[in-house]
């Protein structure tokens, strides 16, 4: 099983150490909380609290309560992912803050056959803030990321920013939204610095149908459709990396099926040549609180994801 570790560690840190064809930093590209892995990263006309920072922050002054998020991700390779974020909403303002960090440790250092001299990690974080403003017919939102990648003996600091518009219609069932994502620098690691995963996104989120039985209508499910249509940005594509996606554009795609404002299913599907084309997600819903699951298997032999999250309204 080491051996095994070794050699996608050698892939990851040879691929971004120096920066060859394809896209690094791939921590921006993975969905912070549960239910947007739950419903493949279609989130960029959904409201979903602070992590709406990384997806469209325009969000941010759409959602319907300041909230605190918290989510940890148990991605593959052992690698874990751990998001915090606060969404303060005032009238038809937002501003958020957030941190979303993933690290790899325990990978053996060596400079001569023998015994290991040592140990090293490899560790990626982003440290965030926002501003969102909604001007009644539609909202707009700006992020600033800085970001910090650490693969021994190489370390790099850099930036990103996102910005978006989002609207709501007919009452809000149905929104839209749209974004302009990852676009910034990273200083040198080694020789040349890290391309960003930048991308363009359109997308819908639509309430299409409020399900009732006659004989109990205190149970009505209400069905929500999500569905992303992405546009990379540079992306020569590196299949090196366990999270591939295709430099053509591709479409995120995903239903809820909310029960009783209690009980919360999801599923996802990303089209293109993907290694987690699907995903599952599961929620409960009280008072203030949310509490989210996602699992999303790969189909390369990677192993299976599992990611837990909780909301808390304020």
């Amino acid at each position: 099983m080491k051996n095994i570790i070794s050699v996608i560690a050698f892939l990851f840190i040879t691929a971004t150490v120096h920066a060859q064809q394809g896209r690094g930093l791939k921590l921006l590209e993975i969905a912070p909380t549960p239910f947007e892995l739950s419903v493949s990263e279609a989130s960029v006309a959904s409201p979903n609290g602070s992590s709406s920072i990384h997806s469209n922050p325009a969000l941010l002054a759409l959602d319907g309560a300041s909230s605190i998020d918290l989510g940890y991700t148990n991605w593959v390779s052992d690698s874990n992912n751990l998001f915090g974020g606060l969404n303060l909403r005032k009238n038809n303002r937002a501003v958020a803050f957030s941190f979303y960090t993933t690290g790899v440790t325990g990978f053996e250092q060596r400079n001569q056959p023998g015994d290991p001299e040592g140990e090293f990690s490899i560790d990626y974080l982003a440290i965030s803030g926002a501003y969102a403003h909604d001007f009644k017919y539609f909202a707009a939102g700006a992020s600033f990321h800085y970001l910090n990648e650490e693969i021994y003996p190489y370390r790099a600091s850099g930036y990103a920013f996102n910005v978006g518009l989002a609207s709501g219609f007919l009452n809000n069932r149905i929104r839209v939204g749209t974004a302009l994502s990852n676009k910034g620098k990273m200083e040198k690691l080694n020789s040349v610095p890290t391309k960003l995963p930048s991308n363009y996104s359109f997308g819908i989120a639509a309430d299409v149908i409020e399900l009732t039985h006659n004989k109990n209508r205190e149970l009505p499910i209400l069905i929500t459709v999500l569905a992303d249509f992405v546009v990379p940005f540079d992306n020569e594509t590196s299949t090196s990396s366990p999270d591939y996606n295709p430099e053509n554009s591709f479409f995120n795609l995903g239903i809820a099926f909310k029960i009783a404002e209690t009980v919360q299913l999801s599923a996802g599907y990303k089209t293109g040549d993907n290694t987690r084309p699907i995903s599952f997600g599961a929620g409960f819903l009280a008072n203030k609180f949310a509490f989210n699951y996602a699992l999303i298997p790969f189909n390369t032999g990677y192993g299976t994801v599992h990611s837990i999250g909780i909301q808390y309204q304020l």
